[in-house]
């Protein structure tokens, strides 16, 4: 524009209005005003209809309300036009296939100038009259509330927060600034009243007791921390900080480092005792500290280690973990319990690497802040980095010091703070692993065990309610998943409200819409903390954090990752391992990461609120694909006799993973098992309704080896329902068929009955042959089940002509097996053996393994029901092999029975009790309680139970 003077301005630090020729713009009524304010709050971003309908009207919408706010979109529009003409632009409108957005240059909206010239100010930190003066530059763009006008919309409500605190900080920041260039009685005014309508903020507290100590009211500064931690406590919860306690311990001493530079001393008592005191920046100790007995015992066992290594060597201890893990708590306990064995100085120095509002301390401001604890005058502290490193190592040559040096953002701001000398315990927080900081021994912590998470909860609550409900409070701490920070807060909750019980805090975690929001007290909060974490991390980083908030499954490994962000696996296990680094991601085994539950939820509400939901949507396409394709190919290795499905081709950017042979699929399954059925959830909640079927296909056949009948049951119940949506006939006989199969063994015969009779008319339906083959074969299992050897023969006979008639002489093999059993059971001994004797040639002929070890299970049974038992005891070994081989527990735990059946007939009571124990364990680890109890009964009527302990 040739007037910048007159740029259109859009103001939302007060009255919401927009300006163009410095003139305010008529907008129109209440509901064009609110859209409006909704796109500029959005910045640019899509906004959908159906938000900016919530917004509008709530649970009050009127009908076809998609069309109403299109057409308030067109007012905005037009109101809108003399903005774009001042601009220069064609329209500021833009529309998308979901929403709308504003395209606005930042220039002309007083919120992003606000935020741009603060982040000005605080480069110039180190000049405090400078900063100063763009800090207050900024507040004055301030004339009220932010969005102001729109105090009763929900979905302003979070920028509006934002701001607010930015607003809060830039004070904050101003205050520091005038306090550094020497300012004191006249802020005691301003921030009086600041402190009274923030008093979570200990930061302003602090900043009042040093303006009033700096105005000779000692007694008031004093008085002024008795109010602060009053507050704290009887409001938040909270005890003071080790910093704000800091500051009140340095007014009670008169400490001169309150004063402005170049002052003197506060009294000369003061002066005389500065001269001789030893230095000690250490915050104060944390009363409540619980757990951490090894950590602790290995940076306490720093004595004797210096003892050996002081002639050669500086101690460094690098102390990392993810934020809220409590790794300043640990250093600064460890720090008091060492430090009368460092003389000379005990340093401490927060490097702000991942702190709100605060840019991390460059290496230069660090020295210069060290070397004025040490007593180096400012004049003779030099300019250059280099030259301030040098002499930091020069003044702690001969001394005996312990320097903390806490939240450091990486290695390389560490590395020129380091001493060079002897006698120097140096201990370091972060929460990026230093591994590239080599000199150090790096401490990575965990989460607090059980015991520890307890005990923590109990030393900050400390009242009879906990006796009253031990198992609320082991319920609390697991639902703050251990983590230190999230346990001080829950247990501050509790005890800054008296009329709670301790269940009613663990319902509220328990239910709560965002549980994260929950743990929040004052100016502490886990999400503020994890958020830090995340605004650290590259963009590329960023959006992998983002991603795997939407990954349903327990966790991921790299090809997964990789089709989850529709990157190559080098690039995805490059950004898992990174986030492992920055501790936003573990690493429970060599290739898998999972959350925290705590950053999973972190990380999914970041998705939801930066990822388009066109990304998140295709992402999940991805992933899903992922586990259907790799799934398919997995079961297609674990049996080739089935028919196999069209999955099509994998979605673009979803690479499955290479499976060799069946037991890589076996392998496979056994550790994807939980993320393939998460996959099959997320797809029916999305609506894919052919990928829910699809992948429930995908697991029938390791669902089967493995016995898990219930996850099979789940599975093809929901394939059935995808079906019936779908309309397709061919699929919901299938699901029926394999329903069928399933609950027979699970126990309930009249569900298998019902689910095999429909898809037995099905399939008759739409004249598939080899549908009603495999029904009439699973008939045939069901009425041999249910004892009715009849019937189950003449299904089997069923069966049999039906695949001689396709020519599918595997299946025919496996008919024929099914045929010998049930004409044994009916006394027809030779027929039975000739019949399976048969199948059995077959199968081996056609190497079908499967229906190898089926035959050898038949022919087993055909000799113990003729009374050869030696016989079937052998058979039954053969087919146990062939299980093993297969890797299929299900069917070696029936397998096992028999050989123990075979055992006790021959009088050999301990060999059959083992396998019948083994035979137990299999079905009780598949949740196949019913037949386990069977085969408990006849081993318990026999006299025969295993011992609890078995010699």
């Amino acid at each position: 524009m040739d007037d910048p003077g007159h740029r259109p301005e859009f103001r939302v630090l007060g009255p919401f209005e927009v300006r163009v020729h410095d003139r305010p713009l008529e907008l129109g009524g209440p509901r064009i005003r609110t859209l409006l304010a909704l796109l500029v709050a959005h910045g640019g971003r899509v906004t959908a209809v159906s938000a900016l309908a919530d917004a509008l009207w709530g649970m009050d919408a009127p009908p076809d309300t998609h069309r109403t706010v299109r057409t308030y979109m067109s007012r905005v529009r037009r109101s809108l036009a003399p903005v774009a003409t001042a601009l220069g632009a064609p329209d500021l409108l833009v529309t998308h296939a979901t929403g709308y957005a504003l395209r606005l240059s930042p220039d002309v909206l007083d919120s992003r100038e606000f935020e741009r010239l603060v982040a000005d100010a605080r480069e110039t930190a180190a000049d405090p009259v400078t900063a100063s003066a763009k800090l207050s530059r900024a507040l004055a763009l301030w004339r009220g509330d932010a969005y102001e006008d729109f105090a009763g919309i929900p979905a302003l409500l979070a920028e509006t927060r934002r701001l607010h605190g930015l607003r809060l900080g830039a004070i904050e920041d101003r205050v520091d600034a005038d306090l550094a260039s020497g300012a004191g009685e006249a802020l005691i005014g301003e921030l009086t009243a600041l402190s009274e309508q923030h008093p979570g903020h200990e930061r302003l507290w602090g900043q009042l007791m040093t303006a009033l100590y700096r105005a000779g009211r000692q007694a008031d500064a004093l008085d002024a921390f008795t109010r602060a931690r009053a507050v704290l406590v009887e409001e938040f919860g909270l005890d003071p900080s080790p910093r704000l306690t800091e500051i009140h311990r340095r007014v009670l001493d008169n400490d001169p480092r309150l004063l402005p530079a170049g002052s003197g001393p506060a009294h000369p008592v003061a002066e005389r005792a500065t001269a001789t005191a030893v230095r000690n920046d250490l915050p104060g100790d944390i009363a409540d500290f619980a757990g951490r007995e090894a950590e602790l015992a290995r940076l306490l066992a720093v004595r004797a280690g210096v003892a050996r290594t002081a002639p050669t060597a500086v101690v460094i201890e690098a102390i990392d973990g993810m934020a809220g893990i409590g790794k300043t708590t640990l250093a600064i306990h460890a720090a008091h319990r060492l430090a009368g064995d460092y003389p000379d100085a005990r340093l401490f120095l927060d490097l702000h690497g991942h702190t709100s509002g605060q840019p991390p301390v460059t290496p230069a401001a660090a020295l210069d802040t060290l070397l004025r604890a040490l007593g180096v005058p400012a004049e003779k502290i030099p300019h250059d980095a280099d030259a301030r490193a040098a002499l930091w190592r020069a003044e702690l040559a001969g001394r005996s010091a312990l320097v903390v040096l806490d939240n450091a953002a990486d290695a390389a701001q560490v590395r020129p703070l380091l001493p060079g000398s002897p006698g120097t315990l140096l201990l370091i927080t972060s929460r990026r692993r230093l591994l590239d900081l080599e000199p150090a021994r790096v401490l990575s912590l965990d989460v607090l065990p059980e015991a520890d998470a307890i005990a923590l909860f109990t030393g900050i609550v400390a009242d009879d309610r906990l006796a009253d409900d031990p198992d609320g409070v082991r319920e609390v701490v697991e639902l703050c998943g251990h983590l230190p920070l999230a346990i001080r807060i829950a247990a501050a909750r509790l005890r800054s409200r008296p009329v709670w019980t301790v269940r009613h805090l663990a319902g509220r975690l328990r239910q709560a819409t965002r549980p994260l929001a929950e743990l929040s007290a004052g100016d502490r909060s886990v999400a503020a903390a994890f958020a830090l974490s995340y605004r650290q991390l590259d963009p590329a980083r960023q959006r992998m954090f983002r991603l795997l908030g939407l990954n349903p499954g327990p966790d991921v490994d790299v090809p997964a990752a990789a089709a989850l962000a529709g990157t190559t696996a080098a690039e995805a296990e490059r950004l898992l391992e990174s986030l492992v680094d920055d501790h936003l991601l573990q690493q429970p085994v060599t290739g898998r990461f999972r959350f925290h539950d705590l950053v999973r939820q972190h990380a999914r509400t970041t998705a939801l609120a930066e990822e388009p939901e066109p990304a998140r949507r295709a992402a999940l396409r991805r992933l899903v694909g992922f586990h259907l394709h790799t799934g398919h190919r997995g079961s297609r290795l674990l049996d080739r006799q089935h028919p196999p499905i069209d999955v099509g081709e994998p979605p673009a950017g979803c690479v499955p993973a290479p499976l060799a042979d069946d037991a890589a699929a076996m392998s496979w399954f056994d550790v994807n098992h939980e993320c393939v059925l998460a996959a099959r959830q997320a797809a029916e909640d999305a609506g894919w309704d052919t990928s829910v079927w699809q992948l429930a296909w995908t697991l029938d056949n390791f669902h089967y080896r493995r016995g898990y009948l219930q996850a099979n049951i789940t599975s093809w119940l929901a394939g059935l329902a995808a079906a019936e949506r779908l309309r397709d006939v061919a699929v919901r006989a299938r699901a029926h068929r394999r329903l069928g199969l399933v609950y027979g063994p699970f126990g309930k015969p009249a569900e298998a009955l019902h689910h095999l009779n429909r898809s037995l008319v099905l399939t008759g339906e739409i004249g598939d042959t080899l549908g009603q083959a495999g029904v009439h074969f699973v008939l045939a299992l069901h009425w041999i089940n249910e004892k009715d050897d009849e019937r189950a023969l003449g299904h089997a006979t069923s069966a049999l002509e039906l695949y001689r008639a396709l020519g599918d002489p595997k299946w025919e093999a496996r008919a024929f097996s099914m045929i010998g059993a049930c004409q044994s059971r009916l006394g027809r001994h030779r027929e039975a053996r000739a019949q399976a004797e048969a199948g059995l040639a077959l199968c081996r002929e056609r190497e079908d393994v499967y229906g190898e070890a089926d035959a050898l299970d038949s022919l087993a049974t055909i000799a113990r029901e003729s009374g050869h038992h030696g016989d079937a005891l052998g058979r039954s070994r053969e087919a146990l092999a062939l299980w093993r081989h297969l890797d299929n527990t299900y069917r070696q735990a029936g397998t096992l029975a028999a050989i123990g059946d075979a055992h006790r007939a021959l009088d050999e009571c301990d060999r059959a009790r083992d396998a019948w124990h083994q035979a137990i364990e299999l079905y009780r680890a598949h949740n196949l309680h019913p037949a386990a109890d069977e085969i408990e009964k006849r081993s318990a009527d026999l006299g025969l139970v295993r011992p609890a302990e078995d010699p």
